[in-house]
């Protein structure tokens, strides 16, 4: 069951629309992925953060995002999401429930984008040690060629108090 399950996942990720990037800050290293399991935009997604500082675990998230016209908002240059994930870390979980936006600026010599997500969890959907979650990812970056683009952002992600907050630089490629 396993190699039937890998082989799917394989050939899913092949001939879907992808994506892998790498986020970088002085403490941290993170790294997202995410891969088209659906014709109608549905997406699978996943971020590993790896955390530097000694008292601070390392940050997992997985789940799944839904956008266009799958959610009934599609906008010429906008596209939204909804976004349902599962994060963790040693002593809490969460199950956050979210929205991005994602959109280019027009008129320009490279394409630049502006991406931007929030996830939040109450206390009904926290666990473990949690009392609430949430999340806060903002970037913008150029694409200096077809399928790679490099990108700063903001991100801020906090449990019961701050657990990683800071700007960071990054690259992504789509394939």
């Amino acid at each position: 069951m396993k190699k039937i399950l890998s082989v799917a996942a394989l050939a899913i990720m092949a001939f879907a629309e992808n994506y892998a990037g790498l986020q970088i800050t002085n403490d941290t290293l993170a790294v997202s992925a995410q891969a088209q399991i659906t014709e109608n935009n549905i997406y699978a997604r996943g971020m590993f953060l790896y955390n530097d500082e000694d008292n601070k675990y390392n940050f997992y998230s997985v789940g799944v995002k839904g956008e266009g016209n799958l959610i009934g908002v599609n906008m010429e240059n906008i596209k939204f999401s909804l976004l349902l994930d599962l994060v963790h870390t040693k002593d809490n979980t969460a199950v956050p429930v979210g929205i991005g936006a994602f959109g280019y600026i027009p008129n320009l010599d490279y394409p630049v984008f502006v991406r931007g997500e929030f996830e939040y969890a109450p206390k009904i959907l926290s666990f473990d040690d949690a009392d609430r979650f949430s999340k806060v990812d903002i970037q913008t970056g150029i694409q200096p060629i077809e399928n790679g683009e490099i990108f700063v952002g903001y991100r801020n992600i906090s449990f019961n108090h701050n657990y990683d907050s800071g700007f960071y630089g990054g690259i992504g490629y789509h394939f």
